[in-house]
């Protein structure tokens, strides 16, 4: 200990997620995150400026308040914490910073145990947990149900466990590139969650935005080094809580008239699958379509606020249902040229042209018109995944695009799908009769390999489940109601298993990622 001199810990930051189990869970935020908080921290800047972006500008964090808020979407602000000591508790098998106070009297008395060599020493929290500084790379915790008798027991069934000292032996990423070269508005299709975890749009969003950061850096690694090649921002477009909210009266409309029997089932279709037919309703219609059109401009106008150097290009992305709205909105843009003859109006009134008479055909149908709102960009890319639009250009009795069909203001339009999606429909032959022919084109493996199967065998073991299960819901007329009603709630569960699996093929494909990375880089 002669040769060795105290250096004082090292604080890095970190943020508590929201959990529903109410289990604790902190997250460490980026190198480069922590340290332009922590400047900021130790500045001079009144409390009221202590305001940090963080996470690639997408949250802000405010110092004084100790919160972490969203900036392009609606949720709870997080805690954040200036970390240094850390535990684990009973209940949780990742380390757990302690509260800021605590952990400073901590590294107070580490700070005089280690100049004088005093060691063993015992130090009581104020929830009656014991730590005890062995030395100065043995520290551990004692639970209060412990005496100070026990502690050179080694047959007690309560063992003490290790407390650390500051983060480097955490695995703490380096932080995002803090250029973006693309933006990426991706919309949701129907429902309100994204797999059997029962996660946000939000979080589905944060893990396409991970695989893609994830790619550019083990592909693209020296070019992200020069400064060539930087980063995509994924940011979420929401719908589905506007159409559902207490403005609009839906859910209390559709309790009213909602049978008792087999709720779960009943329940996922009021709030998922009703979503398809509130899209062909011209009232609900107008409601998805507005609220699509302006969260994007406002999206778009908050982030070049905060990033005002971006000069990227914009990309859009929806999923199922969030593929058509897309679709749609982009039919009804005006060219730069319209917008000159016809001056500065923020909507345009549907008309029956060639180019957008897919909505109902020549015929109309007797509906209200739809004004579909102006983007403030133009994008360069739609990228519909597990797209239904060949279905429902098809069902408004359009029979063909023909092949001058363009988008007016985005000159690239890809269809994705996985070839055992059920909500997928091609688009190919609605241009030219004659490509429905030709296979389409399969997107190469991101790591180069032959692709095989690519989940064939997980999705048929659930579709074939699915399928028996309603044969024997079919074939169950023997059986009393509560029988047949526990049947459904199975067949939902199966329901729900596939439904969920398609939309994680869109989340975490690395290969669907890839494959869109390319396109803009």
């Amino acid at each position: 200990m002669a040769n060795q001199m105290y250096e004082p810990v090292q604080q890095h930051w970190f943020y508590k997620e929201h959990s529903e189990n109410n289990k604790q869970i902190w997250c460490p935020f980026s190198k480069r995150d922590s340290k332009a908080i922590e400047e900021i921290y130790m500045s001079d800047k009144p409390d009221s400026e202590k305001i940090v972006p963080t996470d690639g500008s997408r949250f802000d964090v405010d110092i004084s308040n100790r919160l972490r808020m969203p900036i392009y979407w609606k949720a709870e602000p997080a805690e954040v914490r200036r970390c240094s000591w850390f535990y684990k508790s009973s209940t949780s098998t990742k380390y757990l910073p302690y509260d800021e106070h605590i952990a400073s009297n901590l590294e107070e008395e580490y700070k005089k145990s280690f100049e004088e060599n005093q060691w063993h020493k015992r130090i009581e929290l104020p929830n009656k947990d014991i730590i005890v500084l062995h030395s100065y790379d043995v520290i551990v915790l004692f639970p209060p149900s412990l005496s100070s008798d026990d502690w050179s027991n080694t047959q007690s069934q309560i063992r003490p466990t290790v407390v650390r000292r500051g983060v480097d032996e955490f695995d703490i990423d380096e932080g995002e590139p803090e250029k973006v070269d693309h933006i990426l508005f991706m919309v949701h299709g129907i429902g309100s969650v994204c797999d059997l975890k029962l996660r946000t749009v939000q979080e589905a969003v944060d893990d396409f935005r991970s695989v893609c950061l994830q790619l550019l850096k083990s592909h693209y690694q020296s070019s992200c080094k020069a400064g060539l090649v930087n980063r995509v921002e994924v940011l979420p477009i929401s719908w589905h809580s506007k159409l559902h909210s207490e403005d609009t009266g839906v859910d209390e409309k559709l309790k009213s008239i909602t049978l008792e029997s087999i709720p779960r089932l009943r329940d996922f279709t009021n709030n998922t699958l009703l979503d398809i037919l509130f899209y062909t309703s011209p009232k609900y219609c107008q409601q998805i379509v507005t609220t699509v059109g302006d969260e994007l401009n406002k999206l778009y106008e908050l982030f070049k606020i905060r990033n005002p150097s971006f000069n990227g290009k914009v990309s859009l992305a929806g999923h199922s249902l969030g593929s058509l709205i897309l679709f749609d909105l982009l039919s009804h843009q005006k060219t730069p040229e319209e917008n000159a003859e016809e001056g500065s109006k923020s909507t345009v009134t549907k008309q029956n042209d060639r180019r957008i008479s897919h909505m109902y055909g020549v015929m109309g149908s007797g509906f209200v018109r739809i004004q579909y709102p102006q983007l403030l960009f133009q994008p360069t890319a739609l990228y519909a995944m597990g797209s239904p639009i060949g279905m429902f250009v098809t069902v408004r009795g359009l029979d063909s695009l023909g092949e001058d069909f363009s988008l007016p203001t985005c000159n690239a339009f890809l269809n994705i799908f996985h070839p055992y999606d059920p909500v997928a429909y091609r688009i190919e032959s609605l241009v030219n009769p004659a490509l429905a022919s030709l296979k389409p084109m399969l997107i190469p493996h991101h790591k180069g390999r032959k692709r095989m199967h690519l989940g064939k065998k997980t999705y048929g073991r659930i579709l074939n489940d699915f399928s028996e299960m309603c044969t024997n819901i079919n074939n169950k007329t023997m059986y009393d109601n509560k029988d047949k009603n526990s049947m459904y709630e199975v067949a939902f569960h199966h329901m729900m298993t596939l439904l969920f699996f398609l939309l994680k093929l869109v989340c975490r494909n690395m290969n669907t990622a890839h494959f869109l990375l390319i396109q803009k880089i």
